[in-house]
């Protein structure tokens, strides 16, 4: 059994970690923004903190954790395109405050997710050998939270970084419109009869789903992955007419009923992304929910908390 603490643990991804952590016998100690929290992180041992500033750190003074998942971040593409210094204090300053706190609570380890956001536009399946030429502010931040964890193995903490694609299912923020591709389009499918869309129908994702990014974060406890990057997705292609003609085959209304619509595009948007997720298969990781059915699951999760 380790201490583990995890940042961002009341967000879409942490909350899935920390439950799949608890299943099997880990002390967990999740970190995150006051409205983030909800009756269903009551199981764990969980504090108010903004990883903005350090001295918000002091709430866990004398505390000590073996591992620390640094989930926490402002993620999207957009808001870091509008607000970029509120990009750069959460990932940037954020970051480096979660590398000092790592030193003072003794930690082995943290196991940071970055992001596919960090390649920009590449043509083909990316490896964790491509080189990292981000688009947008958010992208930038994230390969500087990368140099900052890196940078930190000088005193005796490890990492593993975690490259995440597009993360899917139930869990995911479906009142924000402005992060999440597949939440975004289902949402509006869900409440109204018009999905808009941002840039062109060709653009193309890797979506994948959550409880198969879960099972890859685990595996960052393990020491075989100490010091290695890892691409995290389905290494398969969707285009966003794709995504939205599937959307739209579960939904129960009629799919004559929708009218799809082209809103422009935005600054710092990717036009595709694929994985090569090679490495991480290699460690016997795979991708066990496809997409159709991640989908469906998300969709029943979906209506529940919009309708």
């Amino acid at each position: 059994m380790y201490n583990i603490l995890i940042t961002g643990g009341a967000g879409f991804i942490g909350t899935a970690l920390a439950k799949k952590l608890l299943t099997l016998n880990h002390k967990i100690t999740i970190i995150d923004l006051k409205n983030k929290f909800s009756s269903i992180h009551n199981e764990f041992d969980k504090y108010i903190l903004d990883i903005i500033d350090y001295k918000n750190f002091s709430i866990l003074k004398g505390r000590s954790y073996d591992f620390i998942f640094h989930l926490a971040a402002q993620t999207s593409s957009v808001i870091s395109q509008v607000e970029p210094t509120l990009d750069v204090d959460t990932n940037v300053k954020g970051t480096l405050n979660i590398c000092n706190f790592a030193r003072e609570c003794n930690a082995k380890k943290i196991i940071f997710t970055s992001s596919m956001a960090t390649y920009g536009n590449v043509k083909g399946k990316v490896t964790e050998n491509n080189k990292q030429i981000p688009l947008s502010n958010y992208g930038v931040s994230k390969v500087s939270g990368e140099y900052y964890i890196n940078m930190y193995n000088q005193f005796g903490i490890k990492n593993t970084i975690f490259r995440l694609f597009n993360v899917y299912g139930p869990g995911q923020d479906m009142l924000n419109l402005r992060q999440g591709m597949a939440s975004i389009f289902m949402a509006q499918s869900i409440v109204s009869n018009e999905i808009k869309v941002t840039g062109s129908f060709s653009r193309y994702r890797d979506f994948i789903y959550i409880d198969d990014v879960v099972n890859a974060l685990i595996l960052g406890i393990d020491e075989k992955t100490d010091l290695s990057i890892y691409n995290v997705g389905s290494q398969e292609a969707t285009t966003v007419a794709q995504l939205i003609d599937l959307i739209l085959e579960i939904n129960d209304k009629p799919k004559d009923d929708f009218k799809v619509i082209n809103i422009g595009s935005h600054d710092g948007d990717q036009f595709g992304s694929i994985s090569d997720s090679g490495k991480l298969v290699k460690l016997g990781w795979k991708v066990k929910v496809p997409l159709l059915v991640g989908m469906k699951n998300m969709y029943i999760y979906a209506k529940k908390v919009l309708l």
